[in-house]
């Protein structure tokens, strides 16, 4: 009977410290589990997160690019042309001239654009600092921003302030605000804000010198 007794206490004893052990790893249990659900949760937000940076990558192609809806290297402003020359770099580039004489290029330009090719001397106001695949020459007030025919070759990027004999055939354009907004990133601090007719010059020859 007295060894009964003694069962019961012990088992009386026992039961509560058993309870508090379940409890102990019940609180366990759920604390586990809501970390797994917020695991779960973040790998939701990523996964969404990447959706959104793939969309808005693809939402944005080079809008705005002069040279047309060719393709570009994604984190590039454009790919055209071949790697500029070294910078400072003087000297010719392209095809060799095909015309014997060169004309201020405001004389060109006050006779009017026509298809013929023509040869131009100017200065140069501003270059891709891209790839170099375009510049701007001045000549006085007149100025047509050169660009590569067939992406030939590049512009040296530090040729801003070299005199330029330029081949090629000119025409008008008209900028669009992309087309504003894609030059002023590419390095043309004088384009302006607003959308704007310019004289394109496609190149077949540049030749770049001290002056």
């Amino acid at each position: 009977m007295r060894s009964l007794s003694k069962l019961m206490l012990v088992a009386a004893l026992t039961l509560p410290a058993l309870s508090a052990c379940d409890k102990k790893d019940d609180a366990k249990k759920e604390a586990k589990d809501d970390k797994a659900k917020a695991d779960d949760g973040k790998a939701e937000t990523k996964k969404a997160g990447d959706e959104v940076v793939s969309a808005n990558a693809g939402e944005e192609p080079e809008s705005g690019c002069i040279h047309g809806e060719e393709k570009h290297v994604e984190g590039e402003s454009c790919e055209h042309g071949s790697d500029a020359p070294a910078r400072d770099a003087v000297g010719h580039f392209g095809s060799a001239f095909a015309l014997a004489d060169a004309q201020p290029l405001a004389t060109v330009l006050a006779a009017g654009v026509g298809p013929d090719a023509v040869k131009v001397t100017g200065t140069v106001e501003s270059v891709c600092q891209a790839k170099g695949c375009w510049m701007v020459i001045k000549d006085g007030d007149m100025q047509a921003r050169v660009l590569v025919k067939d992406h030939a070759f590049a512009i040296p990027m530090d040729g801003k302030g070299k005199a330029a004999i330029v081949e090629g055939t000119i025409t008008s354009k008209e900028l669009t605000q992309a087309n504003v907004d894609h030059l002023k990133k590419d390095g043309d601090p004088n384009v302006g804000d607003s959308p704007k007719t310019e004289f394109f010059l496609e190149a077949s020859a540049v030749e770049l010198t001290n002056s």
